[in-house]
Order: structure tokens, then C-alpha cells, then sequence
């Protein structure tokens, strides 16, 4: 007789790393503030995230460098206005991600 073991379902945690986090929020602030993607950048790379993360680095002032770095042009702002456009993020810009990627409450 044979008794076959089949391996106990390890839990996977629903909880996002904070590089994982990092990732989602900057996919989602490249791509809708500056038409670019996550492999047009140093942070493609998670040990580039984790540097930042470890360093106390804020994520706005990650992108924020990448924006003066390359001279970045927000491309989500239409037409002309009397208020002086900046093209960093902001943390509305990031509350914002945090909201449209399901970040809010983790």
C-alpha cells in the first residue's frame, strides 16, 4: 500500500512589500503623469528600490529626481494656464496613485 503526501499549502501574505508597493505606485505615476513605463527607468531594477527605501528616501523625491534628472515633462496637463506648471509629483499625485492602484488602506 502507498501513501502518497501531498505538501501543506504554504499561506501566501496578502501584504504587499514595500518594494512591491514602490513598484505599483511608480508604474502608475509614470504612466499617467510622464508617458513613460517602469522599464524606462533605474526602479525596472527591485535592489534600485530597495537602496531608496533603506536610504529614508521618499517616494516623491525618487521620481522627483528622475523628473529633474531627465527634465521630465508632466504629460497630463492640457493647455494653458496662469498658474506655473511644475512638473514634479506631488502628494496629492501620490495620494491619487494610492487610490487608483487599491493602496489606500495598506
Amino acid at each position: 500500500m502507498q501513501i502518497s503526501t501531498v505538501p501543506a499549502a504554504v499561506p501566501v501574505s496578502s501584504r504587499l512589500s514595500p518594494v512591491q508597493v514602490w513598484q505599483q505606485l511608480i508604474t502608475y505615476l509614470l504612466e499617467h503623469h510622464y508617458g513613460l513605463t517602469l522599464n524606462d527607468t533605474p526602479f525596472h531594477d527591485d535592489a534600485a528600490i530597495e537602496e531608496h527605501i533603506e536610504a529614508g528616501i521618499t517616494l516623491a523625491d525618487a521620481v522627483n529626481f528622475l523628473v529633474e534628472r531627465y527634465e521630465l515633462i508632466r504629460t497630463d496637463r492640457k493647455g494653458f494656464t496662469w498658474q506655473e506648471q511644475t512638473p514634479f509629483v506631488t502628494a496629492t499625485d501620490i495620494l491619487r496613485a494610492r487610490r487608483a492602484t487599491g493602496l489606500m488602506n495598506k
